[in-house]
């Protein structure tokens, strides 16, 4: 018999601005674990359905939250006024699901979205976390922008912050799996703004983590894919060597960007259980 898959529900939760964020759930009976999910750059909650269906199969809940900006919540696609509002979003999140799930909630973070919560817990704005996941962390670009793109956006992000310039979508760059590529590419909520304000914030929020992750401490778990093509999985050696003692890495040999949405993701959704049943 095939293993229950949980069903996606829909929920809301007011960010501290009074934004209100749009997440899914996929509840998993008598879970002893709530996975807490912040989504990468320009994506959404929605793709997160095959690492809840993954988890699920190890006894595990998941919730996913859309970042203002993405997916169903509100706000310009790609902007944010400052880093410190998606770390916003990621405290009132995370507080949310602990709130409501039963169980112990464990945030984990995609690439900008790992970037963002790695930056909330340094803020000390998840209090009650115990510990937490990083998946391809975006803490280091694998290809350098442009020079003039670089120029164009840190003089933009002072006088016209909301100006925004086309990121490339390539599916091929996040997966091996043609059904997934297929679907990032044609997803209407896959968005490709990135906005002057937001870069500029990112730039900052990359050198400020690998500075301060020696702070964190609380156990981390760093997920990467030795052949990511957009965030050098250098990122994640740096930043586990700034704090051993509090974090564990692995580098899956040939993945890409998505290690919840590549091939052999089962390996990952069996390395992350079993990390954190013998925490």
């Amino acid at each position: 018999m095939a293993a229950e898959r949980p069903s996606a529900i829909a929920g809301e939760v007011v960010s501290a601005d009074g934004t209100k964020l749009a997440y899914r759930a996929w509840p998993k009976q008598d879970a002893d674990i709530t996975f807490a999910v912040v989504h990468g750059f320009g994506e959404h909650s929605g793709r997160y359905e095959r690492f809840a269906n993954g988890m699920a199969k190890h006894g595990m809940s998941t919730y996913a939250v859309d970042l203002r900006g993405h997916g169903h919540s509100p706000g310009q696609r790609g902007y944010v006024d400052s880093w410190s509002q998606w770390a916003d979003d990621v405290s009132v999140f995370v507080r949310h699901i602990e709130a409501t799930a039963g169980t112990e909630v464990v945030p984990l973070g995609h690439s900008m979205g790992g970037a963002a919560l790695l930056s909330t817990v340094l803020a000390g704005r998840l209090p009650n976390s115990k510990r937490f996941v990083v998946s391809s962390p975006a803490l280091k670009l694998k290809v350098a922008a442009p020079a003039w793109k670089v120029t164009l956006g840190n003089a933009a992000s002072k006088v016209a912050p909301r100006f925004a310039q086309d990121v490339p979508t390539l599916g091929s760059l996040v997966s091996r799996i043609p059904e997934v590529v297929e679907a990032y590419e044609n997803d209407p909520l896959v968005h490709g703004k990135m906005s002057s304000r937001l870069y500029t914030e990112w730039q900052q929020a990359m050198k400020d983590i690998p500075a301060r992750a020696g702070q964190i401490k609380i156990p981390f778990l760093i997920l990467a894919g030795s052949d990511d093509k957009l965030i050098d999985p250098a990122g994640s050696r740096e930043l586990h060597a700034k704090a051993p003692s509090m974090s564990e890495l692995h580098v899956f040999e040939g993945r890409l960007h998505e290690p919840f949405n590549d091939l052999g993701s089962e390996e990952v959704f069996r390395l992350i259980a079993d990390w954190l049943h013998k925490k």
